[in-house]
């Protein structure tokens, strides 16, 4: 279940991005998606330090989604 998390880790962001692919992106905008990713990947990483099993993959999807929340507060505001 490990790997499956770390792909879809390391692959979200590529798809997420690729969607911006051909459009001219703001300064700001990117600001703001750099701080959501940077947020979501830290949070994953310091919930990922948390509990064992189904709860070790439920505390690193808490952490990214409150990581990203965070992370969005700070950069896009």
């Amino acid at each position: 279940m490990k790997s499956t998390v770390r792909i879809f880790a390391l692959c979200a962001p590529l798809v997420i991005l690729a969607g911006c692919a051909g459009t001219r992106v703001s300064d700001d905008d990117l600001r703001c998606a750099g701080g959501t990713a940077s947020g979501a990947a830290v949070g994953g990483f310091i919930g990922n330090l948390f509990g064992e099993g189904k709860g070790n993959t439920a505390m690193t999807a808490l952490g990214a989604i409150a990581g990203g929340a965070a992370g969005a507060n700070a950069a896009c505001n």
